[in-house]
């Protein structure tokens, strides 16, 4: 369930202003609202009452509608104790229920930067995490970025040293930024697109990408890359299919023919649907993409010198096998690459399902390559 408790539509005259007014919501210096949700006013979720409300609400909605988890919209707005608090109350409802949200704001708020749950004291959280927008940023671009930025998938010419370090990181679970570093995989969620915003297929083309054969590649790379990663995975819906929005990049208010999932697409988009399949079914089965932060000394994630391949293996000790992951983008259109998957079979590639692996495999642009042998 996604939640925003950080913004009502209007503070003056509402519940909480009746009812105790001046005590719900945050104010400047000046004594106006704070603005720091974008919407004209924000909660005080450090006031005691309404850290109550927030508590029992979401143990409430967990209890009576089973859910399983909550997504925290505007998460830096809310202090680190209620959203710890809200973690271990609902995991006495579903010890396994998922506590995440967005790590920033939408504004600048009174609310000290030490008490905030936003990103930078992403290693304060506890029992929650936080989406990873340095890892979507390394692989598409998105969020603030213009629309024409390129990421490592979705750039093919210049390789961006500092996307790759995020990237790099990204992949083991670790969520790196320009001045800390989230280094427990269960407090990030990796992903490239959620529901702001555009959708996969729409962020590509808009970056100036036409050929549909290009995109769709690209973002099956993307979406690879997101399911063999450590930590949690997540994913828009329809993105198995390539969902497309029409280029609308806020489309709250643009109705069903636009916010629909069309699945016609999934007819047309089949072999891709089957690569989702294969890789969330990876995801959710291989322990060897569920480390935490004492065992990725463990796992190795390495990208040769022109930065357009990235491998790596893992176990999975659980079933008795062993995976080799490769990732190359459109810059390896540039050379040819090959990896040695001596007595490894084939669990999946991205671009043709009947690939032979052997000691001299050439791995084609835009293509994840994963290969799976017994131990």
């Amino acid at each position: 369930m996604d939640v925003v408790y950080n913004h009502v539509n209007a503070a003056l005259g509402s519940n909480f202003d009746v009812l105790m007014p001046g005590y719900y919501f945050r104010y400047d210096s000046k004594g106006n609202l704070s603005n720091g949700s974008g919407c004209g006013n924000e909660t005080a979720s450090e006031m005691p009452m309404f850290r109550k409300f927030m508590v029992d609400s979401t143990k409430f909605l967990a209890s009576e509608y089973k859910l399983g988890g909550f997504r925290f919209d505007l998460m830096g707005l809310h202090d680190l104790d209620t959203m710890e608090q809200i973690s271990s109350t609902c995991k006495t409802v579903f010890k396994d229920i998922a506590i995440f949200g967005e790590p920033w704001t939408g504004g600048t708020s009174p609310l000290s930067e030490s008490l905030s749950a936003k990103q930078i004291n992403g290693n304060k959280y506890k029992g929650y995490g936080a989406f990873n927008d340095q890892f979507r940023d390394s692989l598409i671009k998105g969020g603030l970025n213009g629309v024409g930025a390129k990421g490592w998938v979705t750039n093919i010419g210049y390789q961006d040293y500092n996307d790759i370090k995020k990237l790099l990181a990204g992949i083991r679970g670790i969520t790196l930024t320009n001045s800390i570093e989230i280094k427990d995989p269960d407090k990030t969620i990796n992903y490239v697109t959620c529901h702001d915003n555009y959708t996969l297929h729409d962020r590509i083309k808009a970056a100036g990408i036409t050929d549909e054969s290009t995109i769709k590649k690209m973002a099956m790379l993307a979406n690879s890359v997101v399911f063999t990663s450590q930590g949690t995975s997540f994913m828009l819906a329809g993105e198995e299919f390539l969902r497309t929005k029409q280029g609308d990049n806020n489309s709250y208010n643009s109705g069903y023919k636009i916010n629909e999932l069309d699945y016609s697409l999934k007819i047309k988009n089949e072999d891709m649907f089957k690569n989702y399949q294969k890789l969330i079914k990876l995801k959710q089965n291989a322990d060897g993409l569920h480390k935490n932060a004492s065992e990725l000394v463990q796992f190795d994630t390495i990208v040769n010198d022109k930065n357009n391949l990235i491998s790596y293996k893992f176990r999975d000790t659980k079933n008795a096998k062993m995976y080799y992951v490769v990732h190359s983008n459109g810059f390896a259109s540039e050379d040819k690459l090959e990896v040695d998957f001596s007595d490894f079979e084939l669990y999946l590639s991205t671009l043709d399902s009947n690939r032979e692996l052997s000691k001299n495999t050439e791995i084609y642009p835009y293509e994840t390559i994963i290969g799976v042998k017994n131990i």
